[in-house]
């Protein structure tokens, strides 16, 4: 996550947490509104993976370089200079993982550089020379580095926290008891597993050992974890991974608060643990919205994902959804939402909708993002293109089509017309970039009885083209219906207009791979 891409040295305790979290199991049971078409939920049994379309995992030494002078970017961040912005910021987690993935094709004389910024922080070789002083590394790596002796490690179910006791002690406040802050992780990390085990997920890829996190002072970066892997890996293959978590969470604010920020932080950067045990290499845009999607299910009192929809498909409807700069892979969350809320079953006492887990099992190995989830909902009796094409409109009511929806901000228009009997015509086009939609609104100023004769050329059906007519009578909510297209993604059709009828907004949907013109014509009559 943008602000949770995190950094160095290593200390330890906070006043804030306190003793072993309660795992409540929590699941979503969302309709979808009624709108919607009606699509059967059908039982899943994961498939083997897709068959792999032209899958090229090579790379140039030009793309590792790239990758490694992407990670030095981040973490040059100068020491103190907190984000005062959360939604700013490059991505820790995924930058590392494209560097463990291109490293061997680095000239020899950087690959200690990537060693180095791969390395664990207690890692025996990559330590300052004894005497350097301070907890800050001097390896040039920029990343934490335990330069005093480790404390003995906090482990149970199989996860250890690893932490440099040198000077500190635990904090307290006058009216509290003291905290041990190694131990409030422990029982953060162990309540976040739990809940991804009993919801069907893999377990992280062991390294022989308990799964590793260490604390570190990553807040005065701006940045508050990571998650990533030491190990060598080439294509779609599983790895392992260990984590790094700031030591207090001190320096970013009172909302949520320390113990708000590590929860989530956890849950987030611990499912790419998860993920890797499926694909290291499988699309970023996918890893970071389904773990920006699994936190707020482990944690949805936090609701700290919130603040990456302006990025995602409910701020930028024109931008493709697998969009990767910025916070756009973030704000993609949302479309597992939707997803979670059309398709609610859940998978065991883990509480969490089956649809994703089936995505992922789907995407072990060469499938990409785009096969494993079209592949998980030809399973439920439909693909992506059907319900891409809802998400896209019920993204401009996310009032009445989501849980919290009225938390949301709303899909914006491409364009809004006012049709009357003195401008009665109007003809457009636009681009409508892969997984993105754009959405026009006619706005009837027609004082007596019309129709609106629209025309659509859309994307055509088999490129993933879906258009939607969303209609507003006075007095009565909008009503949303799919629009049918020919193979062309051609169709006229008159709708209500006049006195009685508010507007009438036209959706076009590409859920293809490729970006597309929609042409949209309309005229009262």
């Amino acid at each position: 996550m943008p602000r949770r891409s995190h950094f160095p040295f290593i200390g330890l305790l906070s006043a804030f947490l306190a003793a072993l979290l309660t795992v409540s199991v929590l699941g979503t049971a969302a309709q979808a509104d009624d709108a919607d078409p009606v699509v059967p939920v059908v039982p899943v049994v994961p498939a083997d993976p897709a068959v792999p379309v032209g899958v090229d995992d090579s790379v140039d030494q030009t793309t590792a370089e790239q990758a490694l002078e992407t990670v030095q970017e981040i973490v040059e961040t100068a020491p103190g200079s907190v984000a005062t912005d959360p939604t700013t910021g490059a991505d820790l987690t995924m930058a590392l993982r494209d560097l463990a993935l291109t490293r061997d094709d680095l000239p020899k004389s950087l690959q200690d550089d990537a060693a180095r910024l791969l390395a664990r922080p207690g890692t025996t070789g990559y330590r300052p020379p004894p005497g350097s002083g301070g907890i800050e590394c001097t390896n040039g790596s920029g990343l934490p580095c335990y330069t005093a002796p480790e404390a003995a490690p906090v482990c149970g179910s199989g996860i250890c926290v690893h932490y440099v006791q040198g000077p500190y002690a635990p904090a307290s406040g006058s009216d509290a008891p003291p905290v041990n802050y190694p131990t409030a992780v422990l029982n953060v990390m162990k309540n976040v597993a739990s809940r991804y085990v009993a919801a069907g997920y893999r377990a992280p890829v062991s390294d022989g050992s308990e799964f590793d996190v260490y604390l570190a002072d990553l807040g005065k970066r701006g940045l508050y974890g990571y998650c990533t892997t030491d190990q060598r890996v080439a294509g779609h293959v599983t790895a392992a991974a260990y984590c790094v978590l700031d030591n207090d969470y001190a320096e970013f604010g009172s909302v949520p608060g320390p113990l708000g920020n590590l929860q989530v932080t956890a849950a987030h950067e611990y499912f790419h643990a998860v993920q890797f045990a499926y694909d290291v290499n499988e699309d970023g845009w996918l890893l970071e919205a389904t773990a920006t999607w699994a936190e707020d299910e482990v944690y949805p009192e936090i609701n700290d994902n919130r603040q990456y929809l302006k990025g995602g498909p409910l701020g930028q409807p024109a931008q493709s959804m697998d969009h990767r700069r910025g916070i756009a892979p973030y704000g993609a969350w949302i479309f597992f939402r939707y997803l979670s809320e059309r398709f609610p079953a859940v998978n065991g006492p883990g509480g969490m909708p089956t649809i994703v887990n089936d995505v992922w099992n789907l995407a072990a190995g060469p499938a990409n993002s785009r096969q494993a989830i079209n592949a998980a909902l030809a399973a439920r009796g439909t693909d992506l293109r059907t319900q891409f094409g809802w998400f896209a409109a019920a993204n401009r009511r996310p009032a009445q089509n989501y849980t919290e929806g009225a938390y949301y901000p709303r899909a914006k228009l491409w364009r809004g017309v006012k049709l009357s009997s003195s401008r009665r015509s109007v003809s457009d086009s636009v681009e409508v970039r892969h997984l993105a939609s754009r959405t026009i609104r006619f706005k009837s100023k027609v004082r007596g009885k019309a129709h609106l004769r629209v025309h659509v050329n859309g994307p055509k059906r088999k490129k993933g083209g879906y258009v939607l007519v969303t209609i507003k009578r006075k007095g009565h909510a909008p009503l949303t219906r799919a629009v049918k297209i020919n193979r062309k993604g051609d169709k006229t059709k008159r709708y209500p207009f006049g006195k009685k009828v508010q507007w009438v907004e036209i959706t076009f949907a590409n859920a293809g791979k490729k970006d597309a013109t929609a042409k949209v014509s309309a005229t009262v009559r």
